[in-house]
């Protein structure tokens, strides 16, 4: 099941794609605001965007980040609109990419594409966006603030409050220290990209900064007590779901653990 949605909030649109694969089920989102374009999808929704895009004015494009479900669709944009992302992704964006079958299946691939590298900041008519550096979920990965207006675009910082797993290629020390960067900074509402729009959003950061360091904590003093990492897998998530076996485990509990020890210089 494919499905496009649209909705606004305060001036901006939200733009919900919704994807079911067996029993995988996920949104991811594209925000429309004042012509700047935060994102163009999955290549799974081509057709839909291209439609959506076609009845839209945006005269740029910013990737938070350059996973196939945030640029899936960059290389059919017009050469005339100028797309950016942090420099970091541009040799990302470049080459194809090897993907993973499952991650194929589900959102679809990409061709390579040639965006510009951008670090500080961007603006449209009637807005500047702060362009903070986020990595943790990929190295590329930026959060955009707009200050005036209370709104923090997270991209894939936050997607949820209390995450039981991670992808091999996540790293919870660098999430940690990435919510801590935003967190300095005032803002309301958060646009997420899996979640939507997330009008208590602080609020929400501000839990899953609770919950990792927590985690966190737990794992390193498991550790000082001599514990393996697959005992201490065992004992803070003890049960998997359908994203663990449909991922072949790519996606798992244990890179949570792995990723804090790794990150400590621990094995």
């Amino acid at each position: 099941m494919n499905l496009l949605t649209v909705s606004e909030f305060d001036g901006v649109q939200a733009v919900k794609g919704t994807f079911q694969l067996g029993g995988v089920r996920m949104n991811v989102y594209m925000y429309l605001v004042d012509e700047l374009l935060i994102d163009c999808g999955p290549s799974r929704l081509q057709k839909d965007i291209s439609d959506f895009l076609s009845n839209e004015r945006f005269t740029q494009i910013i990737l938070t980040h350059h996973h196939e479900d945030h640029t899936g669709n960059a290389s059919i944009v017009p050469g005339s609109i100028p797309i950016y992302i942090h420099p970091t992704g541009i040799p990302l964006c470049r080459d194809k990419p090897h993907l993973p079958l499952y991650r194929r299946v589900f959102w679809g691939s990409r061709k390579p594409f040639a965006p510009k590298g951008i670090e500080h900041r961007i603006k449209t008519k009637h807005h500047t966006f702060e362009l903070l550096h986020t990595p943790g979920h990929a190295p590329d990965h930026f959060a955009l603030l707009e200050q005036n207006q209370g709104w923090l675009f997270t991209g894939d910082l936050y997607v949820m409050s209390h995450p039981k797993s991670i992808f091999a290629f996540e790293s919870i020390p660098d999430v940690i220290q990435s919510l801590h960067h935003v967190l300095n900074y005032d803002f309301d509402t958060v646009f997420c990209s899996h979640a939507g729009v997330l009008q208590n959003g602080r609020k929400r950061l501000e839990e899953k900064l609770h919950y990792l360091l927590s985690i966190q904590n737990q794992v390193l003093q498991k550790h000082s007590d001599g514990k393996t990492a697959s005992v201490i897998q065992k004992e803070l998530f003890p049960d998997r779901h359908v994203l663990n076996y449909f991922s072949l485990f790519e996606n798992s509990s244990k890179h949570i653990i792995t990723s804090i020890l790794h990150k400590n210089g621990l094995h």
